[in-house]
């Protein structure tokens, strides 16, 4: 009885305690205070990565999205800036002429991830003279989801200055109808710069 009575009082205590090696002070249920090595892995196909953070706790390492751990092997999905994550904007309307000035997209929340905007619902011909939410190197493609035309200005003066858009030949850029327009952002001229558009 008194053993029993002994294990409950010190068991909890052994099983919730906490080892250090090279360490009298453990931070962690096992605290190794330099370099450890583990042997005999290749039996078991990993699931998941770990790593440390900048404590030296060893945790779960999420995957991004363009990455997948399969087999023992971590590849790129094909899902990075060769693959288009496409978002759709319904710019309604049928007034010619509709002018559309910082843009907003939600670049930086709903739609971090998205590279190709869809935009739909015209029924007439508009133009747009900037767009919101650059980021250094942020890599965007407007398609023209409608007959209507759409409109690409130069360094327009009805968008802030950060919105603003270089086209190809420092002149406004038409669709002829369906058509693209690519753009990459630079932090330094503070300016979309498009790279490339198909009529």
């Amino acid at each position: 009885m008194k053993l029993l009575l002994l294990l409950f009082i010190f068991l909890p205590q052994l099983i919730l305690s906490q080892v250090g090696v090279n360490t009298t002070t453990p931070q962690e249920t096992l605290h190794v205070e330099g370099s450890f090595r583990v042997t005999q892995t290749n039996s078991v196909t990993p699931v998941k990565l770990t790593g440390l953070d900048v404590n030296g706790t060893l945790n779960d390492v999420n995957i991004g999205k363009n990455l997948q751990l399969s087999g023992n092997i971590l590849n790129a999905t094909g899902q990075g800036s060769a693959y288009y994550y496409v978002a759709t904007k319904s710019l309604p309307g049928g007034s010619s002429g509709d002018r559309f000035n910082d843009l907003f997209l939600d670049l930086n929340g709903l739609n971090d991830g998205k590279t190709l905007f869809r935009l739909t619902d015209r029924t007439a011909n508009y133009e747009i003279t900037g767009i919101t939410g650059g980021t250094d190197g942020r890599h965007i493609v407007i398609f023209n989801v409608s007959t209507s035309n759409l409109k690409f200005y130069d360094e327009h003066a009805d968008s802030l200055p950060q919105n603003r858009i270089i086209t190809l030949a420092n002149a406004f850029m038409t669709t002829a109808g369906y058509g693209t327009a690519e753009f990459v952002y630079d932090v330094v001229l503070q300016r979309w710069v498009m790279i490339a558009f198909r009529q």
